[in-house]
């Protein structure tokens, strides 16, 4: 009696698990804006229904149907029993009744890359082409101008035209769209001059903005900024001291030094270029034969910034036990006779 009442038990429970498909379909296949799309849901179980329609509007209702006021992709995902782990999402387009293009974003910032695609009500399957007409600031980061869609990012905040014409058989369709390209907050790199000028360069989404003024806090900061001392272990020396304290890099004329505690690395200019070392002062390792100038250890993000007469550099910090590295630094611009670097990580 017991090992039936058992065997009955573990079929309940394998019952009870049975995993739950879903699934749905809907109706039309290319709806348009202002037209009701029916769902259907093909969950092969279940007893509770949550839909998510992309647009922040809801339905609990097995197999709602729905109206799009504005073309664009959607995306409706169905959930099945409040179970995170039993859901279905698809991507819905809904199309205008005369071509156009939407936008990836409500809110673009720039800097921030965002998609332009072309959205044409095509169920003949017409051949079509495309040409867009974009702004100088506009970048292209994937597909071209006479793709169905292109990615971009704009490089400076306001308004930015941008133009879509479409020939869909005969007929040819001319839009125009002034997209609201917002200003978006980052980082920056700030840098003083020999005769004490102070420009800002931010860093936005791994972009860079052209450098530009410095902001009163960006001044206040490079003021009680310096990297000609350091402290280490309880002693504050300069950077033509190092020498004496670091065995291994006596003999050195040290003008500028920034440590990497994480990694246990010196980072020092000489008159022969910027070089890497371990604390012991073995493993010295040049990294720039033409920097003479400042330098910066950026914790936040892992880089090592520092000026030469072309410009400032970044790469990434070393993280090798012997100090080798194979990254090849990269120009933020073309500033010289910069005599102080350091990072503002307030964004702005």
């Amino acid at each position: 009696m017991k090992q039936i009442i058992t065997i009955f038990c573990v079929l309940a429970l394998l019952v009870g698990c049975k995993k739950v498909t879903v699934d749905f379909t809907y109706s039309p296949t290319a709806p348009k804006a202002g037209e009701t799309i029916k769902f259907t849901n093909n969950s092969s179980a279940g007893e509770s229904w949550a839909w998510t329609f992309g647009d922040n509007t809801t339905s609990v209702t097995k197999n709602p149907s729905k109206v799009y006021k504005k073309p664009g992709e959607y995306l409706v995902t169905l959930m099945v029993d409040s179970a995170k782990y039993q859901t279905r999402s698809q991507l819905i387009t809904v199309y205008d009744t005369i071509p156009t293009f939407v936008v990836s974003s409500d809110s673009i910032l720039h800097y921030h890359d965002v998609t332009l695609k072309a959205n044409v009500y095509n169920p003949f399957k017409y051949e079509l082409t495309y040409q867009w007409t974009l702004p100088d600031n506009a970048i292209i980061v994937a597909g071209n101008l006479n793709s169905a869609s292109v990615e971009v990012y704009f490089s400076t905040a306001g308004a930015a035209e941008v133009g879509l014409t479409i020939l869909q058989k005969d007929k040819q369709y001319d839009i125009e769209r002034t997209l609201t390209i917002h200003p978006a907050k980052a980082p920056a790199i700030v840098m003083r001059k020999t005769d004490k000028i102070v420009a800002r360069q931010r860093i936005i989404n791994d972009r860079l903005e052209q450098p530009a003024k410095a902001t009163s806090q960006d001044v206040h900061l490079i003021e009680q900024a310096c990297d000609t001392a350091i402290t280490f272990n309880g002693t504050t020396f300069t950077a033509s001291q190092l020498p004496a304290q670091v065995a291994g890099l006596a003999g050195m004329q040290v003008e500028h030094l920034q440590i990497d505690a994480m990694q246990m690395k010196w980072y020092i200019t000489t008159p022969n270029g910027l070089f890497v070392a371990s604390f012991d002062g073995s493993n010295i390792t040049p990294i720039d034969a033409e920097a003479t100038g400042a330098i910066f250890v950026d914790d936040t993000r892992s880089r090592i910034y520092w000026a030469n007469p072309s410009g400032v550099f970044a790469m990434p910090l070393v993280k090798s036990k012997n100090n080798q590295f194979t990254t090849t630094p990269q120009q933020y611009n073309e500033l010289n006779n910069i005599d102080l670097i350091i990072v503002n990580n307030t964004p702005q």
